[in-house]
C-alpha cells in the first residue's frame, strides 16, 4: 500500500516536474523516464483534466453570474437614473471581454490537453514531450486569465464602493 502511495507521488511529481521544464530538445533520460511512467502519467494527465473541467465549469458560472446578476443590471440601473460613470461601463467591458478570453483559452487548453492525453507515450515519448510543454502553455493563459478576472472583480467592487460613498 505504501509503496503503491509512493509510485503514485513519484509519478505525479514526475508530471509535474515535465511541465516545469522549458521547451527544448527531450533528453534520454526523460524520454526513458516518460516511457517507463506512461500509463502512470496519462492517468494523472485525466484525472487533472477532470479537475480542470470542474473548475472551469465553477469559474465560468461564476463570472456569468456576477456579470449577469450583479454588473449588468446595476449599470443598466445607473444609465436609467443618469448615474453611470465611465468607469463602471469600462469596467463591465472589461470584465465581458476577459470572461470571453477565459473561456476561449480554457477551450484551446482542454482541446491541447485531450490531445496530449491521446498520446501514446511509449511510443511517441517526444511527441508526449512537446504536447506537454503546449499544454504547460495554455494552462498558464488560463491562469492569466482567472486571476486578470480577480483583479476586475475587484476593481468593479472599488467603483461600486466609491460610487455608494458618493451618493450620501
Amino acid at each position: 500500500m505504501v509503496d503503491s502511495m509512493r509510485l503514485k507521488i513519484l509519478f505525479s511529481c514526475l508530471v509535474l516536474s515535465l511541465m516545469a521544464v522549458p521547451v527544448e530538445a527531450i533528453s534520454k533520460t526523460q524520454e526513458n523516464a516518460i516511457k517507463d511512467h506512461c500509463a502512470a502519467m496519462q492517468e494523472s494527465l485525466r484525472s487533472v483534466q477532470k479537475s480542470d473541467a470542474r473548475t472551469r465549469v465553477y469559474l465560468g458560472s461564476r463570472y456569468e453570474t456576477i456579470l449577469n446578476q450583479f454588473v449588468t443590471p446595476l449599470n443598466m440601473r445607473l444609465v436609467e437614473n443618469n448615474m453611470s460613470t465611465v468607469e463602471l461601463i469600462e469596467s463591465q467591458n472589461n470584465l465581458a471581454n476577459t470572461r470571453t478570453k477565459f473561456t476561449n483559452d480554457y477551450i484551446e487548453y482542454q482541446q491541447k490537453l485531450e490531445e496530449l492525453v491521446a498520446v501514446d507515450c511509449k511510443k511517441a515519448p517526444g511527441e508526449f514531450y512537446d504536447k506537454l510543454a503546449e499544454v504547460r502553455k495554455g494552462r498558464k493563459k488560463v491562469e492569466q486569465d482567472t486571476q486578470k478576472m480577480r483583479k476586475l472583480i475587484d476593481e468593479y467592487k472599488q467603483l461600486v464602493v466609491k460610487l455608494k460613498g458618493g451618493l450620501k
